[in-house]
């Protein structure tokens, strides 16, 4: 970014806001054909009879596996399983939308950046490698974070360490800049209860057994043994143990199976 005029940035960070905009209006359009009962969605607060569905295909450790999945999507924000798990979860255990905090938010969805950056109560910082995406963005490295310790009173980090090459370092961090009593909810993409890592593996490589060369690992839910080791006390949530008609419940697919789990961790 340093090297980018800083006209032209301004430039791009405008033509990104108005192109984010203009998806988000028509948005509207698109969602009033799926408007019902059936489904609410916790980040916009519409509500459907039908979400819209998600296909596709990758190849997990080798193996074509089909993602198509049901009622997958939010039709106004386009909010995913993951988000919307997320957002109802911190809804329903934390006091993000009453008490006054500095939240940091690693790569947001434009979803819940646009319900948590308008809340009063928040200090909410939303942290990107590409701050251009956001209106208000801080530029910040999970693995080194230009934040002092002990200064923030909630994380979230959204489907972003499965991308991170040392994830132990940006796990500790999280840690460090996290104050006593604090919270960190993370989510990762899960198959099965141990992690498979092959780094040996080029893109190409990762991308048949990873299911995107962008991932860098398959996460299992030993996961939560990296957090314990950073200091945090963490809670694995199972999206069948908690409750709301943001998620269709009939739907089991390897994509909802792997956006099964949240870690919600707590700095004693």
């Amino acid at each position: 970014m340093t090297n980018v005029p800083a006209p032209a940035f301004a430039l791009r960070k405008f033509a990104g806001r108005q192109a984010r905009e203009l998806r988000y209006q028509l948005g509207i359009l698109d969602a009033l054909r799926f408007t019902g009962s059936r489904f609410g969605c916790p980040v916009c607060g519409w509500r459907f009879r039908a979400l819209k569905p998600l296909s596709g295909v990758c190849s997990i450790r080798g193996e074509t596996t089909d993602l198509a999945t049901r009622n997958a999507d939010c039709p106004r924000c386009r909010s995913g399983i993951r988000q919307r798990f997320a957002f109802a979860f911190l809804k329903a255990r934390t006091r993000i939308e009453t008490d006054r905090l500095r939240v940091i938010h690693f790569a947001p969805d434009p979803g819940i950046y646009k319900a948590l950056s308008g809340l009063p109560n928040l200090d909410y910082v939303a942290a990107d490698l590409n701050p251009v995406r956001f209106v208000r963005a801080a530029k910040l490295d999970i693995t080194d974070i230009a934040l002092p310790s002990d200064s923030v009173d909630g994380i979230i980090c959204i489907h972003v360490l499965e991308h991170i090459d040392d994830d132990r370092r940006a796990i500790g961090e999280l840690h460090r800049i996290a104050r006593r009593g604090s919270w960190a909810l993370i989510a990762i993409p899960t198959y099965g209860a141990e992690t498979f890592e092959d780094r040996s593996l080029d893109y190409a490589g990762r991308e048949r057994m990873y299911g995107t060369g962008d991932h860098l690992r398959l996460n299992g839910l030993d996961f939560a043994r990296k957090l314990e080791a950073a200091g945090f006390t963490v809670e694995v949530v199972a999206i069948e143990d908690f409750g709301g008609d943001f998620v269709d419940r009939s739907e089991h697919t390897p994509h909802t199976e792997s956006d099964r789990y949240l870690f919600f961790c707590t700095k004693p």
